[in-house]
This record gives C-alpha cells, sequence and structure tokens, in this order.
C-alpha cells in the first residue's frame, strides 16, 4: 500500500505541475428584425495536461443562461473535451468531443462526439474520422440535412470521412485538398435522407500579394430516390501593406437547388449562415460578396462588405433576392480582452423573391469574450 501510494504522489505531482486551465467569460447580445433579441452570458472553463509522454488531455464545457423570444433558459455543454495519443511522430488519435470538418469547408464543421486519425504521409497530411451525433445540443450544432433535424433535442446521425491535403503539388505554389464525406441518417422517420460527397480545393498565390482558391463539392442523396447535387466556391484575395494594412476580397457561391429530375438543392449536413442578415445555409442559394478588412491600429480591425444572393431553385418566383451591406469592428485592448460589434442590412427592395411589400431587415450582434 505504501508504494502505490508513493506512486500515486507521484503521478498527482506531474499533473499538477504540467497542469494548464483557464477560464473564458463570453457574452453575446443579438437584435435582429422582426423583433428578435437574443443574449447568453457563458463561462467557459477548461483544462489541459499531458498523460504522460504520448499522449493529452482536454477538457471544456459551457455554463451560462440563454435569453431568447422573452424567455430564459439555463444553458450547460460540453465543448472540445477529447484525449490524444501520439504514437510516433506524425500519427495522432483522438476520442471524445472534437473539431473535425471536410477540406472545403462545404460539407460538414463544428464539434462531433467519435473517434479520429491524423497520419502525416507523402508529403501530406490524411485525416479521417468518424462522429455521432446525436449527443449534440441542436442549437449549436446545426446539423441540417433532414427537415426532421429541428424536431430533436439532437438530430441522430452517424458522419465522418476522410480528408487529404497535398502542399507544393508538383513542386509549385499550388496546394490541393481532397475529401470523401459520408451521413448515415439514424433518426426515428419515415423522411430519413442518407448522403455521399466527394470534394476538393484548390490555392494558389499569385505574387506575394495575391491568393486565389477554388472548391467545389458533389452529393449523392438518398432520400426515396437517388438524387445529385453539387456546390461550388471562388475567391481572390488582394493583400495591401502600409500605413493601413488590409485585405479586399472578390468571391462567390453557388449551389444547386430544387429541379426536375434527379438534381436536387444541394443539402450540407451542418448549415452554416452564408451571409449575417438574411443567414441562408449553402442550399439553393447562391451569392456574389465583396469585402474589405483594414487594421487601422494594432488592436483595431473593421470589415466592410456587401453581397448580393440569388435563389437556384427552379420553381423560385424570381432569383433576385436582394442586396446585404454589413460593417463590423474588432477591439483588443489586451490579448485577454477581445470585443466585437457587427450590424448589417438587407434589401429584397434590390430584388423580387419576396414580394412588393417586403421590408429592410437588420441583425446587430456584440460580443465580449475575456480570458483567465
Amino acid at each position: 500500500m505504501k508504494i502505490l501510494l508513493i506512486l500515486l504522489l507521484a503521478v498527482q505531482g506531474v499533473l499538477l505541475s504540467a497542469l494548464d486551465f483557464g477560464l473564458i467569460l463570453s457574452q453575446q447580445a443579438v437584435f435582429a428584425d422582426p423583433e428578435y433579441v437574443e443574449y447568453s452570458p457563458i463561462a467557459i472553463p477548461w483544462f489541459a495536461a499531458p498523460l504522460g509522454k504520448q499522449a493529452d488531455l482536454y477538457i471544456s464545457g459551457g455554463v451560462g443562461a440563454g435569453y431568447t423570444d422573452g424567455e430564459w433558459k439555463h444553458l450547460f455543454e460540453v465543448y472540445r473535451s477529447e484525449l490524444t495519443v501520439t504514437p510516433s511522430a506524425g500519427l495522432s488519435f483522438s476520442i471524445g468531443r472534437q473539431t473535425f470538418q471536410d477540406s472545403p469547408g462545404l460539407i460538414l464543421s463544428g464539434l462531433f462526439d467519435g473517434v479520429s486519425a491524423t497520419w502525416d504521409i507523402g508529403g501530406g497530411q490524411l485525416n479521417l474520422g468518424v462522429f455521432y451525433t446525436g449527443l449534440l445540443y441542436k442549437e449549436t450544432a446545426l446539423v441540417v440535412i433532414g427537415q426532421r433535424d429541428h424536431d430533436y433535442f439532437a438530430p441522430q446521425h452517424v458522419a465522418g470521412g476522410i480528408n487529404w491535403e497535398k502542399t507544393s503539388i508538383f513542386d509549385s505554389s499550388l496546394s490541393m485538398w481532397l475529401s470523401g464525406i459520408f451521413q448515415v441518417d439514424l433518426n426515428d422517420t419515415n423522411e430519413k435522407v442518407h448522403s455521399q460527397y466527394l470534394a476538393a480545393k484548390f490555392a494558389a498565390p499569385f505574387g506575394s500579394a495575391m491568393h486565389f482558391d477554388f472548391s467545389g463539392a458533389f452529393a449523392l442523396l438518398q432520400k426515396r430516390d437517388i438524387h445529385t447535387a453539387f456546390a461550388m466556391s471562388a475567391n481572390v484575395y488582394r493583400l495591401f501593406y502600409g500605413t493601413v494594412p488590409g485585405i479586399v476580397s472578390l468571391g462567390g457561391q453557388y449551389s444547386s437547388g430544387a429541379a426536375d429530375g434527379t438534381l436536387d438543392a444541394f443539402a450540407p449536413i451542418t448549415g452554416e449562415a452564408q451571409s449575417m442578415v438574411l443567414r441562408p445555409i449553402l442550399s439553393g442559394i447562391a451569392l456574389a460578396q465583396a469585402a474589405y478588412t483594414a487594421r487601422f491600429r494594432e488592436n483595431f480591425f473593421t470589415e466592410l462588405s456587401a453581397a448580393y444572393l440569388f435563389s437556384t431553385d427552379a420553381d423560385s418566383g424570381s432569383p433576385l433576392m436582394g442586396g446585404e451591406f454589413c460593417l463590423s469592428l474588432a477591439w483588443a485592448p489586451f490579448s485577454d480582452l477581445v470585443v466585437t460589434l457587427g450590424g448589417g442590412l438587407f434589401l429584397p427592395q434590390m430584388g423580387n423573391a419576396f414580394g412588393d411589400d417586403a421590408t429592410t431587415r437588420y441583425r446587430i450582434e456584440l460580443t465580449a469574450d475575456i480570458s483567465f
């Protein structure tokens, strides 16, 4: 017993000496049309510790409250919490709640429960994982592949896939990412949607101040019948140096909409908002956008953006949805404090998809994060 006690105290001493922990206090307020108000103060404790020389543990969570639709709700959620084992250089395995996404970022992105592996091979990197979504909080998981997903506390799917990244293709500045993603619908419904995706991304610089990337994804959607769908994205970035450094970007996204025959609306597994105010997911929509980001001071950033949105559904009354204009500010007076303020307007009057009586919509977001 004395030997066991000495060993336990020794292990505890190693963990305590290497333990790293902290606390993030986060607050977000949202005001949007029509008469939408949201406020959520959350405390996010976290800690990390090595478990020997080849394993690391990280645990984080959120405790707070949320105000929406005139009601307060208690919030408790497990964030990134995973055990990572590195048996050799260039090879690691992770189990727990962890971040995973397809390489182009068009299909699947977020925190998921499962297992993954990362392997450096052949001058590139292979990343694969299998995950279950049924333990996630649906308001933050944003799993939207099926119509019934909104009816469950946590949509039940098995999802995952494999990503491969290769830089310096043919000893050039071209980089390439390839992804194969799958999703199996486990919800108790007759409206199941199983899906498989192939995706790719290519990126290359042009000189020292310009950068170009292109992404595309093809999907097979297994509903009652098999449908096809696709999405793509292209962007050009131009860097400016000098007294006020900044970035100008031009780009666009396109996703297939519902149509006759086998072509259907593109259905990402998780629905990231494609604009600030209207906030459509990448399904049955297209948009062209431009943005300018500038750093006026070391700790002060601003971004001005404009976008025009289109509907790609064949049965939509008009493809012209309207224009959106946004301005956001970010201030970090200290390294542990970040305050952001953003707002935007969506003008349906610039299109005719919403009818003649459609009015201007707005959205304002204020966030403040402080770390201890």
